[in-house]
């Protein structure tokens, strides 16, 4: 009678510390870039100022880096919670236990393109304007691009998920 209670109990424990570990482990991995390396990766118009550039635990481990001209809005913005105007780009990771889950992820892709030399495998999709690859370890890393007027963001968001992983 008593097994019959304790092992649901070890295998609800264990699912337990697994989905708490996975965002954790992915926390141990969050590299928020300098502004001198956002600039070098970023086209940063030199006179723009850099308004915000945060790490922090939402769903998962996010850095977030808004930069553009002054607003006087900005202030108000962030006291209410939100980001100040301007071009953001934003890094989402988390850990996946295998490249099964991040193929599930992927699924609900519908435009995703092969880019290739990034992580084990990596994507592309134009209408999320986001790079996503996993790595041999299944870290998984998104890239966010929203720069307004930005030609080509997917070299951009290349260009920081390529940064991103010699850091890691």
């Amino acid at each position: 009678m008593i097994e019959t209670v304790i092992n649901p109990l070890k295998k609800l424990g264990i699912l337990v510390l697994i989905s708490l570990g996975a965002p954790l482990a992915a926390q141990d991995t969050v590299t928020a870039m300098s502004e001198t390396d956002l600039r070098a990766l970023v086209p940063i118009p030199a006179d723009a100022t850099l308004k915000l550039s945060e790490c922090e635990m939402k769903s998962y481990p996010t850095c977030t880096y808004v930069w553009g001209y002054p607003d006087e809005d900005d202030a108000m913005r962030i006291e209410l919670g939100g980001s100040p105007s301007g071009d953001k780009l934003m890094t989402i990771f988390a850990q996946a236990r295998n490249i099964q889950e991040f193929d599930r992820v992927l699924s609900s892709y519908r435009d995703a393109v092969p880019v290739e030399g990034l992580g084990v495998t990596a994507v592309w999709s134009d209408m999320r304007k986001q790079l996503s690859l996993i790595t041999e370890d299944s870290l998984v890393i998104h890239v966010n691009v929203d720069i307004w007027m930005l030609e080509d963001p997917r070299t951009t968001a290349e260009q920081v998920a390529a940064f991103l992983l010699t850091v890691q």
